[in-house]
């Protein structure tokens, strides 16, 4: 058992990983669905409290250290493991990082800071809106597979990890 913390590492990078593609989902499968049902003024609005109230949580924080943690883990892999854990541990950044991680700063995050902007009682912010709520949906579906994938890595890791008795 001496690579046990690399096994509870593995576990906890994967469950990580899948909360943020739940919620992820979440808002890819209803949460955005039911906000452009709306009237967009109330959608544009209430998605406007999300993202000012999402920046404060755990979720975000978590969302961040993963991109660290998953580097200076794929480090270590390369250098300390073998077989399917190594390759695993290597490839869940070369997913999160692009998918979700890069995906969240330069494409969801600029359109949920340009909705911040808008007045939600103007005309042309429904416009934005339907914009919005088609673009970022489409972006978040991304997210959501980059990190479910990325958790599917991490479980593979854990599993070769028992399995090879590197853990």
């Amino acid at each position: 058992m001496a690579y046990e913390w690399t096994l509870f590492a593995c576990l906890f990078l994967a469950l990580w990983s899948a909360v943020i593609g739940g919620v992820f989902s979440a808002f890819s499968e209803f949460i955005m669905a039911g906000l452009l049902r709306t009237e967009p003024s109330g959608g544009i609005e209430a998605m406007q409290h999300i993202n000012r109230t999402v920046i404060k949580t755990q979720f975000v924080t978590g969302l961040i250290v993963i991109a660290p943690l998953s580097i200076g883990f794929a480090i270590y892999g390369l250098n300390a493991l073998e077989g399917l854990a190594r390759i695993s541990i290597l490839f869940a950044p070369v997913i999160y990082l692009p998918s979700v991680f890069l995906m969240t700063v330069f494409g969801n995050v600029p359109m949920n800071n340009k909705l911040d902007r808008l007045d939600h009682h103007a005309s042309d912010s429904e416009v934005y809106w339907r914009v919005y709520g088609r673009v970022w949906t489409r972006l978040n579906h991304f997210r959501t597979i980059g990190s479910v994938l990325t958790a599917g890595l991490y479980l593979m890791a854990a599993i070769a990890l028992i399995s090879s008795g590197q853990a």
